[in-house]
């Protein structure tokens, strides 16, 4: 039964993957894809070493993916915990945080971010949507300020 599971998983997984966008195409509004002056490794360096010594902010994890060739990064924004705590305790699994992701592709240095609002997708609730309006103002000058995005 596990192994039919798990094939059955693996083919589910196949199936959706012939249907995503091409590279570089994130194919929806939900992905922020900004190239960088400085390197993969550097620019997450600087925003860990930033989000850690700020109280405003939350450093949860970095971890490395793809055999290394993505750094990701995990911070919130804790200001607007109550909103999300407002939408339901069983939307505390997205608390308020960044999704970002370093790579180099093309020989340029990328960041791509989720876009907040994938929590009014997931969930659509007026807490939430004052969460991401609140959240997204503070993670754009927290990007154009640590790492000179815009």
């Amino acid at each position: 039964m596990t192994r039919f599971l798990k094939t059955t998983a693996m083919a589910g997984i196949l199936t959706v993957g012939t249907a995503l966008p091409a590279a570089g195409d994130s194919g929806s509004d939900m992905f922020h894809v900004y190239t960088l002056d400085q390197s993969p490794e550097d620019a997450a360096t600087q925003l860990r070493e930033y989000t850690e010594a700020e109280e405003n902010w939350l450093f949860l994890a970095e971890f490395g993916l793809a055999g290394g060739k993505v750094t990701a990064l995990k911070i919130c924004y804790p200001e607007i915990g109550s909103d999300v705590v407002a939408a339901g305790m069983h939307t505390m699994a997205m608390m308020p945080c960044g999704h970002l992701a370093f790579y180099e592709e093309d020989g340029e240095s990328k960041l791509s971010m989720l876009d907040l609002s994938f929590m009014t997708e997931l969930y659509p609730d007026p807490n939430l949507e004052n969460a991401v309006a609140t959240a997204r103002p503070a993670f754009e000058e927290l990007l154009s300020e640590v790492l000179g995005v815009e």
